[in-house]
């Protein structure tokens, strides 16, 4: 495990710390997978791999992205030929899937990708990780169950 060279200053706020450590998770990922593919662009690859024909609200409630972000990333998408739309999970609204150029980029990616986790994974003690995903999980449900309770 390499030797942290610089102390963080403790913020004392979740949203902060929470943003701070996303961030530089993000450019750490954004590192391995190249120029050509951001990581929210990999995590909606993956979502559809998974979910083929999931809508966009679907996709956006399952990625925590608003509907803007969603809209200019699946519209970026779809120009690169990565996605396309299809039958949706939704009957309101048209789904999307990937296309064969999608499914050879997402399989491409998934090594650079599985790099990034890894190369993560080794700047913290064994165990930490999945620790790290339980708690971001568990942290991501209560603050969605939070604003849900508090939807008119």
């Amino acid at each position: 495990m390499p030797e942290a060279t610089t102390v963080l200053p403790d913020l004392g706020c979740a949203c902060a710390t929470i943003r701070r450590a996303a961030r530089l998770v993000t450019q750490l990922y954004s590192e391995e997978l190249s120029q050509k593919l951001e990581p929210t662009q990999y995590s909606l690859l993956s979502a559809l791999r998974l979910e083929p024909g999931a809508s966009q609200s679907r996709l956006g409630r399952a990625l925590g992205l608003d509907k803007t972000t969603m809209s200019r990333s699946l519209r970026l998408m779809e120009r690169h030929g990565w996605i396309e739309r299809g039958q949706s999970d939704d009957q309101r609204e048209r789904g999307f899937q990937l296309t064969p150029l999608g499914k050879k980029l997402f399989r491409e990616a998934k090594p650079r990708w599985a790099k990034a986790q890894a190369r993560l994974g080794d700047g913290l003690k064994p165990g930490e990780l999945e620790d790290l995903l339980r708690a971001v999980n568990r942290i991501a449900e209560a603050a969605l169950a939070m604003q849900q309770a508090t939807d008119p």
